[in-house]
């Protein structure tokens, strides 16, 4: 187990995902449940990683954990974050940088067609819907405040190679709106999997596999039930835990 990450700077301290210890802001946006499903969905593939809206680099350290070799390139543009992304790269000896920086600038390490998986858990509440937190970084995280969902799959397609893979996470409500904008980018949507709190209920957040130019043959996979009795992980998702993090995790975040 990697030994845990430094976390003595002010506003940064650590969360426990199974026996993993990660740095992480001590206020505003803090990983969740919605990472762990992410990076189990998400295909392994071999070359450059790039994580949009990074946050504490939890996706990249989970991906590494499947075996994803990168390099990986995590883009954040909060600073403390993206120190707490630092911090736990070099807690888990990741290949590859952090880049403090906003997205819709362009950056010489920003290289497109370079990477093999684009991987995001993107904000995807809009702007004047609903309540918008008042920490800057958890609303940024939340909402579509500095970047939309049209502007970050453009930033995706720009990255991938021909053929390359883009993984992201939604609410269900936007997917066709998400559909439309994947389109746009030559980003063909091929894996869709709904999560659901609990058997029975309506899905609360959507897993999606794109592909850059590929064929128009979208596979709707089984949905995955993060409940079984009472507040236990259903078994799939106790599997998952199992494998990326260790063991059992602490209460889950519902999806978003």
């Amino acid at each position: 187990m990697a030994a845990p990450p430094e976390t003595s700077a002010p506003g940064i301290g650590h969360g426990r995902l199974g026996e993993l210890s990660l740095a992480q802001p001590d206020r505003g946006y803090r990983f969740s449940i919605d990472s762990v499903l992410l990076a189990a969905f998400a295909s392994p593939r071999r070359g450059q990683v790039a994580d949009l809206g990074a946050g504490c680099g939890v996706l990249d350290v989970l991906l590494a954990r499947r075996g994803v070799g990168g390099p990986f390139l995590a883009v954040e543009i909060d600073p403390l974050a993206g120190r707490c992304c630092q911090l736990n790269f070099e807690a888990f000896a990741l290949p590859g940088q952090v880049l403090i920086h906003d997205l819709r600038e362009p950056h010489p390490l920003l290289s497109p067609g370079a990477h093999a998986l684009v991987v995001s858990n993107p904000p995807f509440g809009r702007p004047g819907a609903g309540r918008i937190p008042p920490e800057p970084a958890r609303a940024r995280a939340r909402h579509e405040l500095e970047i939309n969902a049209p502007e970050m799959l453009t930033v995706a397609a720009r990255l991938l190679k021909n053929h390359g893979r883009l993984a992201l996470c939604a609410p269900p409500r936007r997917l066709p709106e998400l559909f439309a904008a994947l389109a746009a980018q030559r980003l063909a949507p091929q894996r869709l999997r709904l999560v659901h709190g609990r058997a029975g209920l309506p899905a609360k957040l959507a897993l999606i596999e794109a592909v850059k130019d590929g064929g128009d043959e979208l596979r709707v996979e089984p949905p995955l039930t993060i409940y079984g009795e009472g507040q236990a992980y259903a078994e799939e998702v106790a599997a998952i835990y199992r494998e990326l993090t260790g063991g059992p995790s602490g209460p889950a975040s519902r999806p978003a």
